[in-house]
This record gives structure tokens, sequence and C-alpha cells, in this order.
């Protein structure tokens, strides 16, 4: 539950007013200023906010919108609600922008465990051992900066979109890069076997690109559903994390099979991006005003564009004889 908290002149009150009719609320007016306290389901925050905010974008700057939550509502009417807000909870859009600000842009954390991330990996590729490239993906910090991407452009952060594009790139290429030396001085000590688990990552395929895709929509749904980041992480983990290994490890060992690992990669890179896009849509994670909507709206179909012919070309190259 939250309390909504809005303070606006007298004159503009009845606009606020109408707004509220079927909301739980209490209006106190001053000789300037008429006061609202609104109590509202978390689920249904985001619809009030973005009413608010359509209400209140052309009047006086000094209207006032404030949401906290209370320690505690007493209220027979809501008490029912109150037991049941937990089974349909979903993030505001807010919590979802502040997330892709903070996992945007890239940190020696997140290098770090990228790095570690990539060894492991390569280790359970050499040894055939699905567990351990598992526990590779549980450290791959691949999600952050995809469903930022997806976030961004629904909302028209152009300069996000390419922090994330950045991002994604330097993590993808610096995990491609340690398993390409890390295989290439390991080749010097010891005959490295191109196991199964190898070579299934080398075959790239259409069948991939539609995994990609509903792989993004299932993380966006995962995120604004409050889901475990850490599940959704592993999901995004699978798709890119070991193809981006075996394209290192082809690079250096196994050169027939890297154009392979490569197009397999790119292919699940764009699929993601568009699936989280997607999910993003279907999820009307957006900007609040009228503008920002159209800026959002020209963004989101260009990089869309992009991605459509991107996927297309990786698809042609796919199914292309080696």
């Amino acid at each position: 539950m939250k309390r909504v908290v809005v303070i606006c002149r007298n004159e503009d009150a009845p606009n606020i007013t109408s707004l509220l009719r079927k909301e739980t609320h209490l209006t106190t007016e001053y000789p300037t200023l008429t006061h609202y306290s609104i109590l509202v389901k978390d689920d249904e925050l985001e619809d009030l906010i973005a009413r608010l905010h359509q209400a209140i974008e052309f009047m006086d700057k000094s209207t006032v919108v404030e949401v906290y939550s209370p320690d505690f509502v007493i209220s027979p009417g809501l008490k029912e609600t109150l037991n049941s807000e937990r089974k349909g909870h979903r993030s505001p859009v807010e919590k979802l922008i502040e997330s892709a600000e903070n996992t945007a842009d890239i940190t020696t954390n997140m290098i770090a465990m990228a790095a570690i991330a990539s060894v492991v990996a390569l280790i359970g590729l050499f040894l055939n051992n699905v567990g351990i490239v598992i526990g590779a993906m549980l450290l791959s910090p691949l999600l952050g900066p995809i469903d930022s991407f997806a976030i961004s452009a629904a909302t028209g952060n152009f300069r996000l979109v390419r922090t994330c594009l950045k991002t994604i790139v330097i993590l993808l290429a610096g995990i491609v890069l340690i398993a390409f030396v890390a295989s290439y001085l390991l080749s010097f000590a010891m005959d490295l076997p191109i196991t199964a688990e190898i070579l299934s990552r080398t075959v790239a395929s259409p069948v991939y690109v539609i995994m990609a895709i509903l792989l993004g929509f299932a993380v966006m749904i995962a995120l604004s559903t409050g889901i475990s980041e850490g599940v959704a992480g592993v999901a995004v983990a699978a798709a890119l994390l070991p193809p981006a290994v075996v394209t290192g490890i082809a690079l250096a060992v196994y050169p027939q099979g890297a154009f392979g690992a490569a197009i397999l990669t790119l292919e699940n890179v764009a699929g993601l991006m568009a699936g989280c896009m997607i999910g993003g849509i279907a999820l009307q994670v957006g900007p609040r005003s009228y503008r920002e909507k159209v800026t959002a709206k020209t963004l989101a179909v260009r990089i869309g564009w992009v991605l459509v012919i991107l996927i297309i070309m990786l698809l042609f190259l796919s199914v292309l004889p080696i």
C-alpha cells in the first residue's frame, strides 16, 4: 500500500478531484492550496501517477506529488486489498528506470565478474561438464546492460542506450578475448579437447533467435513483476556466456567453428534485445509526458528497425553452408 500526497493551488484542485472519484482519499483545503492524501495499492500506483502526471503537466510549477510507504494502514475496507496485493504486484516504471541507470554503465566489479565467469565457463566447456558451465552463468553480469538497453529505448533515453551498447560490447569482447588468450596459452601445455559442449555452440540456427526473443520477453516480465533478478540473469547468461566463450576457444584452437559460434552469439544478443524491447512495449514501460512519449516512440522505432535488419542478416548468415 502507498500513500500519495498531492499539493496544488485551489484553482487547479478540480482537475485533481476529478481523477480521484474511485480512490480512497482525504481532501484538506487551505487559503491558497489544496492538500490530497490518497491510499492506493502498489499495483495501481503506476496508473495513478500516470494520470496525475498528465493532469499536472500544465499546472502551476508549485504543484507537488509525493509518494510514501506507510508502516501500517488500519482500514476495514482495505483489509482484503492489503492481503491480496502481493499476488499481482508489478514494479512501477520509476523502479525499472532506476534499475536501468544503475546497471547501464560498466564497472570494475562487472568486469571482474565477467572475467571470472568466462574462465569458469572455459573450464566447464573443456571438461564437458554442464554443471560448471551453469555455475559460470550464475556469475555472469550480462543481464544488467541488456534489460537497461530495453528500458532506456522504451523511455527514450538515447544517452543511456549508447552507454548500454558500449557496456554490452565491452563485456562480450572481453569474454571472447579472455577465452582466446587462455585457450591459446593452454594449447602449448596440453591437448585441448573439442568436447560436445563446445561443438554444440559452433552451429548457428534460426531457432536460437526465437529462443532469445522469448527469453528477452520473459526477462522483462520477471523484472516488472518482482521475480528474482538472479533467475532472469541465468536465462540471459545461458544465451550469451557459453557461445561467447566458445567463440574465443574456436579462434584459438578450432578455427572452423569460430564463425558459427560468433554468429550464434550475435543472434542471441540481437534476439534478447528485441525480446526485451517487445516486453517493455507490452508492459507499457515508457515516460509519462506526451513530449517524452513522442521521443521514446521515435527512438524505439529506429532501434526496432535496426534490430530487425540485423536479425535478418544473421539468419541469412546462419543458413549459409560453411
